[in-house]
């Protein structure tokens, strides 16, 4: 009898050492999902406030950049103007993706943490499994 107690504490011990294991397992998962979602949140917001700062000058170039009268040939003009406006949508529509793809990779990660990557927790099953009741002894 004493070793059969013996055997099953360390079951027992086996068992839990085998969930704290996986919940470690699990820590990783879910801390390499953050890290890869950081980086992105990160780089995403980097390009939004770098577009957003071109939009301002661009913004400035096409109200501010004016020219003496006659300096310049209309058509000249035209293609400055017409320059400034590409860059400005150009910049818009950057500022508009990266602020989509930064909230788009946030929620993704969540998705994942709160779905996919959900800790483990031990099922009744397993839970009976790791007792052993005294009938066992005679086994």
């Amino acid at each position: 009898k004493d070793n059969f107690d013996w055997d099953n504490k360390q079951r027992i011990k086996r068992e839990l050492l085998g969930l704290e294991m996986r919940i470690k397992q699990f820590e990783l998962y879910r801390e390499d999902i953050r890290g890869l979602v950081e980086l992105t949140v990160g780089r995403m917001d980097m390009y939004h406030m770098s577009a957003a700062l071109l939009l301002a000058f661009t913004l400035a170039f096409m109200v501010k950049g004016r020219w003496h009268h006659g300096e310049l040939p209309t058509w000249a003009q035209g293609l400055y103007y017409m320059t400034c406006c590409c860059g400005f949508s150009y910049l818009l529509l950057a500022v508009w993706l990266a602020m989509h793809a930064s909230v788009s990779s946030h929620t993704f990660g969540v998705k994942l943490l709160t779905r996919f990557v959900r800790l483990p927790i031990a099922t009744a099953d397993e839970l009976d499994k790791a007792r052993m009741r005294i009938a066992d002894f005679e086994k």
